[in-house]
């Protein structure tokens, strides 16, 4: 009896291993058919904003390059209606909002949503009358009522959404959470002549991995690491959309593009990539015709 109770308890153990390392498979599994892949990218970052938040409050009271552009697309929407419903996805200190509160007063409800508490403490100092909530955006969107807003904006911010899964899920949701006939406004960095100079090191490894890799997909996702005062290194994750790829983007998830270029130094609309500072992407929810 003893030798079988030892076989048998060996033989429990096996069975245990095995169901363990299954079931470990299968989580796994789950994981990658999830939109919230890589987290860890959003923890460095909330964690990064957080420890800088006086330090990039302060510089995005500097020149605004697409200030223009955003001003001369917005003010119609806000000169034709009386009220106009804004959600502003990773809104950092608040520029945005300042530049409504500076342009456009009371003719604005807003909710405003960013990853650092620390970040949103500053952007209430500007803005005490506005609303600022901090949260994952991917996880709360889908609480958000259909047609809830009629301008949603992400201001160099989307760019740091990590994967094309959670992309592609969050411009659906856009999409359903706009009134027809209303607008989408993004700006993200570009991958200039500037940035590459200023990064080279970053581009050329990830460039080499990709090419190793056979993903080419991924040429455009740099990790760029920055430094705190206190010398603690932190990696931002960045995607750099291509133009194609914004204009895939809208087209897959039902948007009418109205415009999709760069913006330069001057805050002037190119097409060249390389002399460009930032995208500039409008898009339209327009109803489907058949």
């Amino acid at each position: 009896m003893k030798k079988k109770s030892e076989f048998s308890s060996k033989k429990v153990s096996e069975l245990k291993i095995k169901n363990r390392e299954k079931s470990e498979k299968v989580v796994q599994a789950k994981k990658n058919n999830d939109v919230f892949e890589n987290q860890e990218i959003k923890k460095d970052l909330q964690s990064f904003y957080n420890k800088e938040a006086k330090k990039y409050a302060e510089t995005r009271k500097k020149f605004w390059h697409e200030e223009k552009a955003i001003l001369d697309e917005i003010t119609p929407l806000f000169e034709n209606w009386k009220k106009v419903r804004v959600l502003e996805f990773w809104c950092g200190s608040g520029r945005f909002a300042t530049l409504l509160n500076q342009n456009f007063p009371d003719k604005f409800d807003y909710v405003w949503i960013d990853l650092s508490e620390e970040l949103l403490s500053y952007a209430h100092k500007a803005n005490p009358n506005l609303t600022f909530f901090q949260w994952d955006i991917t996880k709360l969107i889908k609480n958000f009522e259909q047609e809830s807003f009629d301008l949603i904006v992400w201001t160099s911010s989307f760019q740091h959404i990590p994967t094309n899964k959670e992309r592609s899920f969050l411009m659906k949701n856009f999409y359903r959470l706009l009134n027809y006939d209303w607008t989408l406004l993004m700006t993200n960095r570009s991958l200039s002549n500037w940035f590459v100079k200023k990064n080279w090191k970053i581009v050329i490894k990830t460039r080499i991995k990709t090419w190793l890799k056979f993903k080419n997909n991924k040429a455009r996702d740099l990790m760029v690491p920055r430094i705190d005062e206190r010398w603690k290194v932190y990696e931002r994750f960045y995607h750099f959309f291509s133009l194609k790829e914004l204009e895939n983007l809208a087209t897959f998830s039902w948007f009418t593009l109205k415009i999709n270029t760069f913006i330069d130094w001057d805050g002037n609309f190119t097409d060249n990539e390389k002399i460009s500072r930032s995208s500039f992407f409008v898009a339209k929810k327009t109803p489907i015709i058949n």
